[in-house]
């Protein structure tokens, strides 16, 4: 019934209030518990600091989903590697350098002098100049020779042949040998070969000695660097009017 209802509740209200204080002294104790709990535990924690010292702590930064690492603030670096430890006592620090030797930072970076090779000069072979009418050169045909000529020709003389076929040889010792006559609008072709000691060929070819004016001492054949030894050079004839020989130049 309501009016019972309240009735109860109204006869209860002087106990609700009689209890108060003792459930407020209750709370207050439980606080103080909670603070002199929370008081021990920060003086516990910082005796176990003081008897570490501050180098034993161990600081980590907490990242989601990373395992925490904690490394000791005071761990020992490692020698640096242009330091070592004496050998007469504790301690690190830099060895003096031996006496009589100079550190390796103190060395001058002087430039290297470099060093040419020597040079060898390379000496020419000799070159010997032969007249048309030097011993050894062999003429085989009707031959002829012209003398006193004031066109320029070596030592002003030559010998000239107007026959086809008709040849000349001459065997020298050596590295080349060069063909020097005259050139004219009416001198003609000429074969010329050598071949070595053993009659193998050497060299062969055709020259022209054709030109539209005289010209005296051209080179129209050369033989150069063979192996030092004994070679035999022939020339024959082939066509035009006249056919000379105005020197050979041997190399050695």
């Amino acid at each position: 019934m309501p009016g019972t209802r309240g009735t109860r509740w109204t006869s209860r209200l002087p106990q609700a209030v009689a209890a108060t204080p003792w459930l407020l002294a209750s709370v207050g104790v439980i606080v103080l518990l909670l603070l002199l709990v929370k008081a021990l535990v920060a003086v516990l924690g910082h005796d176990r600091y003081a008897e570490h010292g501050a180098g034993s702590r161990s600081e980590a930064v907490m990242v989601p989903g990373v395992p925490v690492t904690t490394a000791p603030a005071s761990a020992t670096p490692a020698p640096s590697p242009t330091r070592t430890r004496r050998t007469n006592g504790g301690g690190t620090g830099v060895v003096p350098p031996a006496a009589g030797r100079t550190p390796v930072a103190s060395r001058s970076a002087s430039p290297s002098a470099s060093v040419s090779p020597p040079t060898v000069a390379l000496t020419p072979p000799p070159v010997t100049l032969l007249n048309d009418d030097a011993p050894g050169i062999t003429y085989r045909g009707r031959w002829a020779v012209s003398r006193n000529r004031p066109y320029g020709d070596h030592r002003d003389d030559v010998h000239y042949t107007v026959h086809d076929g008709d040849s000349f040889s001459f065997t020298f010792t050596g590295t080349g040998l060069d063909y020097i006559t005259s050139r004219d609008p009416e001198y003609g072709d000429a074969d010329v070969w050598v071949v070595d000691a053993g009659g193998r060929p050497v060299k062969q070819q055709r020259v022209s000695a054709r030109a539209h004016r005289y010209q005296p001492q051209q080179t129209v054949f050369s033989v150069q660097g063979l192996p030092v030894g004994q070679y035999t050079v022939w020339a024959v004839k082939r066509g035009g009017v006249y056919f000379q020989v105005d020197a050979l130049r041997v190399r050695g």
